[in-house]
């Protein structure tokens, strides 16, 4: 407990200090946003807390991250010969698992990302009369160990343009054996595994086998006439919800569940399986975030609860997390402000005294005002609820844009709509919000100067199909591009 405390109170001062000196508040994240935005899970890689996604980081952009995190977990049965005699009926030994660990990443293209995480790891038991293998090295009663534990280095893949809606992404990583192997910390053998990892909006799931080393017998604290001791494979299974809380600006709602699989193997432990939930908040634009969450292995406590008490939640498989996160943020900026209006002509001269009647002239032919020409109007649609361009619209949109290049003098209004169930609540603005991704696209994609373009919002006051069906509301759900020769 004095050493738990003694790591956790730097940490916690860390938390605290180290965002209140690189927060910015020039600038809050909208929904969209927040749902985009991801930090280093804790091995390193891009994602949630254990879940990692399909995001990668930036061409170029560091990310560092530093968590202190509780796993409840159980040993692997140990053979009958090894078990001590006791009046209690043979349970598996329950053990937990401390980490604080470090770990940096990097952006080598925008769907390529490399990382690097380095654990420190303690390993404590209360089992009694209860023996078991962690990590294939044989514990008995009452334990505590603690040490460097393996360094893991990670690559991820973007399969997937990172602008999709639904992304892929392939992880290879290995672990290094640098942690101490006459302890259960370290096998003394490399790790390999590959990850898919895919994310869609709010939404992640990913796969993961890690191949595991053999253990030198010898240091497993038994025999073993082959000289080695094989640990199992692992298949791990993660899912994960990045919620947006709507009351409390720029902080995330995230919830796993962790679900690991053993596959062959001397020595298989049973198989936790975790459920995560906790809050990521971002301060401000800064990329840095402070997360903290509960964990609970439903698996272990299903198996072994007879103990759990409100005092003593460690017999309940609870455990938790607590970590500081830093990742570029690429928030979009909003759009500068209109320009002032021209000042107001001077006013006309007084009316010349009448002259002397003359014969009149001969009538001038009139000339009618000019008109400004129309080359053309497009219409692009959008999902519900939704300012995204589609493949569809960008294609038309770089057909407008290669016109106004051949046009110089032409201007274009954008104007964006939106159907008769968008536009409320935190949707008010999107009939504007849809024009200006428009306006932002022309800008950015293609250099389209940004004073010949005018966004306007009309919401639904002009629909051009009926809102009760879902045709209808597709059409409506557009944004019009008139392109004007002056």
């Amino acid at each position: 407990m004095r050493l738990r405390v003694r790591i956790l109170f730097p940490i916690l001062c860390l938390l605290v200090a180290v965002p209140s000196l690189f927060a910015q508040t020039g600038m809050t994240m909208t929904r969209d946003d927040q749902i985009a935005q991801a930090a280093p899970s804790d091995t390193g890689l891009t994602g949630l807390f254990e879940t990692v996604t399909a995001d990668t980081l930036h061409r170029g952009d560091f990310s560092f991250g530093v968590y202190y995190q509780d796993y409840d977990l159980e040993a692997a049965p140990a053979p009958l010969s090894l078990r001590p005699l006791s009046a209690r009926s043979y349970q598996d030994m329950p053990y937990d698992l401390y980490r604080l660990s470090a770990s940096v990443g990097y952006g080598l293209s925008d769907r390529w990302e490399v990382s690097a995480m380095a654990p420190y790891d303690r390993l404590k038991g209360n089992g009694g009369d209860r023996v078991g293998f962690i990590n294939g090295y044989l514990y008995r009663g009452k334990f505590s160990d603690s040490g460097m534990g393996d360094v893991r280095l990670s690559t991820k893949f973007g399969l997937t343009d990172r602008s999709n809606p639904s992304r892929l992404a392939l992880s290879l990583f290995a672990t290094l054996p640098t942690g101490d192997d006459k302890t259960g910390i370290s096998s003394g053998y490399a790790d390999y595994g590959v990850g898919l990892h895919w994310t869609h909006g709010i939404g992640s799931l990913a796969g993961t086998y890690v191949v595991r080393g053999d253990r030198k017998s010898y240091t497993s604290g038994i025999y073993s006439s082959a000289g080695k001791v094989a640990l199992p494979n692992e298949i791990h299974i993660d899912g994960g919800l990045n919620i947006p809380v709507g009351f409390w600006s720029s902080t995330n709602w995230i919830s796993e569940v962790n679900a690991t699989v053993f596959n062959g193997g001397d020595l298989k432990p049973k198989e936790p399986i975790f459920l995560v939930t906790g809050l990521r908040h971002w301060f401000g634009s800064s990329g840095w975030a402070l997360n903290a969450a509960a964990r609970w292995n439903v698996a272990k406590f299903g198996r072994d609860n007879s103990e759990c008490r409100f005092t003593e939640l460690d017999d309940c498989s609870l455990g938790g997390l607590v970590g500081l996160t830093y990742a570029p943020l690429h928030i979009t900026a909003p759009p500068p402000p209109p320009p002032p209006p021209p000042p107001p002509p001077p006013p006309p001269p007084p009316p010349p005294p009448p002259p002397a009647p003359v014969a009149p002239p001969e009538p001038v032919p009139v000339t009618p005002p000019h008109v400004p020409t129309t080359l053309r109007t497009d219409e692009i649609h959008f999902e519900p609820g939704s300012a995204r361009l589609t493949n569809i619209a960008k294609a038309i949109l770089d057909d407008v844009a290669l016109r106004m290049k051949n046009e110089p003098t032409s201007t274009a209004l954008v104007i964006g709509y939106t159907d008769d169930k968008e536009a409320t609540g935190p949707n008010a603005d999107l009939d504007r919000r849809r024009a200006e991704a428009v306006r932002d696209y022309l800008v950015t994609r293609h250099g389209i100067d940004p004073s010949r373009i005018t966004v306007e919002g009309r919401d639904a006051r002009e629909p051009v199909a009926d809102n009760s069906t879902a045709e209808g509301r597709l059409r409506n759900r557009r944004v019009v591009i008139q392109l004007i020769i002056p």
